[in-house]
């Protein structure tokens, strides 16, 4: 992997690893103020000890896990990682739009 791919995909994972962190954060705030959870796959853990450890601990193991093999993975990484750095992008609009007020 050439040192710009390198340096983009390290911005990338950083920028997944802010925004899982705020959603984790942001998604607190929100239950508190009674929305639900909106993403099926989370929404059996959200009020258990799994949460915190999947976005805070797991997730971040993840990126680190990438990070490390970066070069075993390859060129095909830094287009799997735009997939959930939008998605997270797209999120974080959504609460600024909807939520936040």
């Amino acid at each position: 992997m050439k040192r710009h791919k390198e340096r983009l995909l390290w911005l990338l994972l950083i920028g997944i690893a802010s925004f899982n962190k705020a959603d984790f954060f942001l998604t607190l705030d929100a239950l508190e103020r009674g929305f639900v959870e909106a993403n099926p796959i989370v929404e059996p853990i959200v009020n258990t000890y799994v949460f915190p450890l999947v976005k805070l601990v797991l997730v971040p193991l993840i990126l680190i896990f990438l990070w490390q093999h970066r070069h075993r993975i390859g060129d095909k990484l830094l287009n799997y990682v735009w997939i959930p750095f939008v998605s997270y992008f797209s999120l974080m609009v959504y609460f600024r739009m909807f939520i936040i007020r």
